[in-house]
């Protein structure tokens, strides 16, 4: 009788277990919530005057500036939402919205995601390539030194200065104080993770 009780608890607890995992596996991601709006936002960076971007934000902030329906400058959890669906055909719960994809780029935390904080917080997952690098490079050197890194992603909060220095020690192999493509794009990723709390690839 104990082993049957036993084995009937461990049945159930193995159950639970697999429900949990089933239900952690279909949330939806905040990585997964910027791939549903991928396609539009690498078609319209694609398509951007990088020579007159004065920061990376610029290449996609067309983009955002569509999501903002009302026209107020602020993007609001039903806009947000809205243009995932209309990219993705993906319904994002709203309270996945707020956390994993608003609240990581209200980056000067008064409760509101502007649609200059959003195009930030989304050219953070631009991939780099030859346009990317072209917006980055300021002095006319070759390759992204630091001072053109932070100048180039704006302002991202309060934590931003300590990320961006240790990502680009971290990237910067050669040591010679400029990132290469390959190197900015290591940096990128730890920057995304550092700030964004996921693993950014490049849209």
């Amino acid at each position: 009788m104990l082993r049957a009780r036993c084995t009937t608890v461990a049945s159930a607890r193995s159950t639970q277990d697999q429900t949990r995992a089933v239900a952690s596996a279909a949330r939806p991601t905040r990585r997964g919530l910027l791939l549903g709006l991928g396609a539009s936002l690498a078609g319209l960076a694609s398509g951007a005057n990088s020579a007159q971007a004065a920061q990376l934000s610029d290449l996609v902030k067309p983009l955002v500036v569509s999501m903002d329906a009302n026209g107020d400058g602020v993007l609001s959890v039903d806009e947000v939402r809205g243009a995932i669906q209309r990219s993705s055909g993906q319904a994002a719960p709203r309270l996945t919205v707020v956390q994993d994809v608003m609240a990581p780029v209200d980056f000067n935390n008064d409760g509101e995601v502007s649609v200059d904080e959003f195009s930030r917080g989304m050219a953070l997952e631009l991939g780099v390539d030859e346009r990317w690098m072209r917006v980055m490079e300021r002095d006319g050197g070759a390759g992204v030194s630091r001072a053109e890194l932070a100048a180039g992603l704006g302002d991202l909060g309060r934590n931003a200065d300590e990320v961006l220095r240790v990502a680009f020690d971290m990237a910067d192999q050669n040591r010679d104080g400029r990132l290469n493509a390959a190197e900015a794009q290591r940096a990128m990723n730890m920057i995304a993770t550092g700030l964004l709390g996921d693993y950014g690839e490049g849209l």
